[in-house]
């Protein structure tokens, strides 16, 4: 009988042995930290958002620093077409997407991939809506070129009567007095040539 006593005493250490294992086992795995992807905190413009116009950038916040391996960032319209495929910039746990054009008006979809800092990828998509199409309005607000009042062209001068009678009084004195000088000279030229042969003469009765 003692022995009897003795197994079940045995078979019950045994059990509460096995027992205290599971329980310790159980324990460590409820208090070992759980390695999870980084999430995305937020991201400008925001889900759901609705601009006037198209944002310059779209940046997306993580939870802890990615990684700089293949990062994607793709935009398409609300019929499922592409509007463009960025590989953003990586600052710690922010990527920065570029957009070298505008979005048109309406809602797109925003497409994004990253490499966790686990070295997982992760991804997910977020819309975007625009009321006005920037590229749209940059052309129509375009204002027509117009000319300068410096660049019209000058009046063509005009003479008053008075100016134009002063100018006739100033061609007829020129006129009169180059009338006038015309006797003159014939009669200098005149005495010139009189003079000349007068002393010719009297050189002629000398010799």
């Amino acid at each position: 009988m003692n022995t009897l006593l003795s197994r079940h005493a045995s078979v019950r250490a045994a059990a509460l042995a096995a027992l205290f294992a599971a329980l310790l086992a159980a324990l460590l795995a409820l208090g070992a930290p759980a390695q999870a992807h980084d999430t995305l905190l937020e991201s400008d413009p925001a889900d759901g958002a609705t601009l006037e116009t198209s944002p310059e950038a779209i940046t997306l916040t993580f939870s802890a620093d990615i990684l700089e391996v293949s990062p994607l960032v793709r935009i398409t319209d609300e019929s499922g077409e592409q509007l463009a495929e960025i590989t953003p910039s990586v600052d710690g746990p922010v990527a920065t997407a570029t957009l070298e054009e505008p979005l048109p008006a309406g809602t797109s979809t925003v497409q994004w991939r990253v490499v966790s800092s686990d070295g997982h990828p992760i991804e997910g998509t977020f819309e975007v809506t625009a009321e006005q199409d920037t590229a749209a309005e940059e052309t129509t607000e375009a204002p027509a070129e117009e000319s300068s009042p410096t660049e019209e062209s000058a009046p063509a001068e005009t003479t008053t009567p008075a100016e134009e009678d002063e100018q006739a009084t100033a061609e007829a004195a020129e006129d009169e007095s180059g009338s006038s000088m015309t006797p003159l000279l014939i009669v200098l030229g005149v005495v010139v040539v009189g003079a000349v042969v007068a002393v010719l003469l009297i050189m002629r009765r000398r010799d």
